[in-house]
């Protein structure tokens, strides 16, 4: 995968990236991926750890579970996370989706090249493989 810095404050994902949820099989199971953004705040941040508020904010649980520290603040403007799962692709109702679904895994990144990067490292994903959801087997909830 070549090595791309994409860095926007406006839009948290590339444009040539055409949606946020991929599938992929694996032997017998198929594997699901969403990614999901949380617009990055400091000043907000900061507040929340003046009013002793910051463990109750969804900063608390994005920060805590990074790859990595938090090093060069201007230049975080989204936080990441790609959380996979298999799940049967046969299933039409959103339900019984769900209550198909096993073996969650979370990974939560400071921006989307090093989510892509581990994405593509670990399971073989490159940036087109994520699409809308309806382009996926996922049902429509």
């Amino acid at each position: 995968m070549a090595k791309t810095t994409y860095n926007n404050p406006y839009h948290p994902y590339p444009y040539e990236m055409r949606g946020q949820f991929a599938e992929k099989q694996e032997k017998d199971k198929t594997r699901f991926f969403e990614v999901h953004s949380f617009k990055y705040d400091e000043e907000e941040i900061k507040w929340l750890k003046e009013n002793d508020m910051f463990e109750h904010s969804g900063y608390n649980t994005y920060i805590e579970r990074l790859n990595r520290p938090i090093t060069d603040s201007d230049n975080v403007f989204y936080l990441y996370y790609i959380e996979t799962y298999y799940a049967d692709p046969n299933q039409d109702d959103i339900e019984l989706f769900n209550e198909s679904s096993d073996c969650y895994e979370t990974y939560y990144f400071q921006n989307i090249d090093e989510l892509l990067e581990f994405a593509n490292h670990k399971w073989g994903l490159v940036l087109s493989d994520f699409v809308p959801s309806y382009k996926t087997h996922m049902p429509l909830s």
